[in-house]
């Protein structure tokens, strides 16, 4: 509430509704206060929602989510199953649920989760993104494809789900599918260094390495810290024939990811090599 410009009162006027205004403004500026002091995070502000709300279900799924978005995974199940204790239809607290499970790497209570939430909000389009990967994991393909292809159906710009789905055609043995997934994918995020990585990557097992570096190389413009993406080039290089730039594109990925096998093995094989 702003009171610049406002007009001073003539002398003999009553002064009592310029006192009031003061003590209004005085009272909002404290609560004001007051609530910036507590809402100083997206954590403390859900945090003092649910204290004056704790039989509501949203504000327990809204902490939730900004909990596990801090990494507290503990605390933020505890919130979603009190918003589904409260509601327990909560089509999205399921999902969440089921994603904490799945970064537990305890897949088949995920896969239980996300499909309760499915069944109950069949548009969650992270749900079939995540259940269609938990399918992949657990070798069950078709299962993943038919997800794959619902979430896309819902938004077929979920980036996301156009990688999984590339993955699941890449070791299917749908090289050109795959490809064409990952092209998909860069039509709605450009720059997305993964994408050009993972093209390159499938033109190497198509066996074209010139088509492989023009990607990998891209990728490694994009992100230039990114180990796999120099291990490809130097795949790439030594399929090419070219042993030198592939030992330097090696080296480097080694440099950022001492452990990186693939790369440990390819400098090996291309040091001594003209």
């Amino acid at each position: 509430m702003s009171v610049a410009g406002r007009p001073i009162a003539r002398t003999g006027q009553s002064i009592l509704p310029s006192v009031a205004l003061a003590a209004a403004i005085i009272a909002l500026a404290f609560i004001s206060f007051n609530r910036n002091s507590v809402w100083k995070s997206p954590e403390t502000l859900w945090a003092d929602v649910v204290g004056k709300s704790p039989s509501k279900a949203r504000p327990h799924y809204n902490y939730a989510t900004v909990l596990a978005g801090n990494g507290d995974l503990d605390r933020a199940l505890e919130e979603n199953l009190l918003a589904i204790e409260i509601y327990p239809y909560y089509g999205k607290a399921y999902f969440n649920i089921g994603a904490i499970f799945h970064t537990w790497g305890r897949i088949d209570e995920a896969i239980e989760k996300y499909e309760i939430a499915l069944a109950l909000k069949p548009d969650i389009v992270e749900a079939r993104n995540n259940l269609g990967y938990a399918y992949y994991t657990k070798g069950r393909f078709p299962e993943a494809l038919k997800e794959y292809r619902t979430a896309l159906g819902i938004k077929p710009s979920h980036v996301k789900t156009r990688i999984n789905l590339g993955y699941l055609y890449r070791d299917t043995g749908m090289l050109d599918e795959a490809i064409g997934e990952y092209r998909t994918a860069l039509r709605y995020a450009p720059d997305y260094a993964d994408a050009h990585r993972l093209i390159g990557e499938t033109f190497i097992i198509k066996k074209d390495p010139a088509s492989a570096i023009e990607n990998l190389f891209r990728a490694v413009e994009l992100a230039p810290g990114s180990a796999e993406a120099h291990n490809g080039l130097g795949k790439a290089f030594e399929m090419s024939g070219e042993h030198g730039r592939a030992g330097e594109e090696y080296e480097t990925a080694l440099r950022l990811n001492p452990g990186l096998i693939d790369a440990v093995e390819g400098l090996r094989r291309t040091r001594f090599r003209p």
